[in-house]
């Protein structure tokens, strides 16, 4: 482990680091860096793999529009489907999602930026059981920028990345099926936000 992470740490458990008397160095307080500095590195995503809160017995749960279910996240128009591992293998833990429900839905978060500091938002994608042998799509919103990204056919998880600067304190994540008409859309798991 190298400094900057030990003090990282150190920072985000709140504590105080001080030097040796008698290691070869005069003692001094060594100080703390500064938060903004500090968030660097973290992931400032809340609950990305869907992990926060066990959502039904069922292999597959329908979450309505309007949904807090999943902590960190607030389901938007259309909802969503949480998938077990026993209906869908997720890329992490034991919980995925559909971005459709009853149609095309959508997930958001705002997470804690810095202005002007660079994050790189990332998740994995897939394709549902029922629409395994279908192209799947979706949009990304990050920030001020959107994104389209799709995954054309079969179960195997691949990862999106995304690099941003933050424009606000609060940094808008959203992530919105755009296969309409359909009961199976894109599978996510693993959202992540780190700084550089």
């Amino acid at each position: 482990m190298n400094r900057m992470q030990l003090l990282r740490r150190g920072a985000v458990l709140g504590l105080g680091f001080f030097a040796l008397g008698g290691c070869g160095g005069t003692d001094a307080v060594i100080q703390d860096p500064d938060m903004a500095s500090v968030e660097q590195g973290l992931n400032v995503a809340t609950n990305g793999s869907f992990e926060t809160n066990d959502i039904g017995t069922a292999s597959s749960v329908f979450l309505s529009a309007g949904s807090t279910a999943l902590p960190g996240w607030i389901v938007d128009a259309g909802g969503i489907k949480v998938m077990k591992n026993t209906y869908k293998v997720p890329s992490s833990g034991t919980q995925s999602i559909d971005l459709n429900g009853n149609g095309a839905g959508s997930i958001t978060q705002y997470v804690p930026t810095v202005v002007g500091t660079n994050y790189t938002l990332s998740f994995y994608v897939s394709n549902s059981p029922g629409c395994a042998t279908s192209s799947r799509s979706m949009k990304v919103t990050y920030d001020t920028h959107t994104a389209s990204t799709s995954n054309n056919t079969g179960s195997v998880w691949n990862i999106r990345n995304y690099r941003f600067q933050a424009t606000t304190n609060a940094t808008l994540i959203k992530l919105t099926s755009t296969s309409a008409g359909v009961e199976c859309g894109i599978a996510v798991d693993q959202v992540v936000v780190n700084g550089p």
